[in-house]
């Protein structure tokens, strides 16, 4: 029961993250996306980093941690989305089903005539999928 409890969860908070796309957006749009779209997130501001400038979420539940670079002008460039392993089988069903499949653990989209290129990497703990301009 409590797996299909977390994989419900991850329907739900998983699965609509992943399938925004905030590439391209001001921080300000992102921001209200997050807010309106995945109020399981919350912003973090209790780290600052000097390299990169990003807005940082975490989820409720501390499973998920979502970066979004940002330019100098404060627009959208790429998104990293660091999970647990729990959500790994629902989120590669959602990229294979929205995606196009580039390769073992590459996708490729598009959006409005550009290609966007979406990697998903395995680390110890956790995964990571980032989505970039290809």
């Amino acid at each position: 029961m409590k797996k299909i409890f977390i994989g419900l969860l991850s329907v739900f908070f998983v699965l609509p993250l992943l399938s925004q796309h905030f590439i391209g957006l001001h921080k300000d749009a992102v921001i209200k996306e997050v807010k309106a779209n995945n109020k399981n997130f919350l912003i973090d501001n209790s780290t600052v980093n000097n390299t990169y400038k990003y807005l940082k979420y975490i989820d409720k539940n501390n499973d998920q941690t979502l970066l979004v670079f940002l330019s100098e002008t404060d627009i959208c460039t790429a998104t990293k989305l660091m999970s647990d392993y729990s959500n790994l089988d629902i989120a590669k069903k959602d990229l294979n089903a929205r995606c196009k499949k580039q390769g073992k653990d590459k996708w490729t989209y598009n959006v409005n005539g550009t290609v966007y290129l979406v990697k998903l990497k395995k680390e110890e703990w956790f995964f990571t999928i980032f989505t970039s301009k290809k």
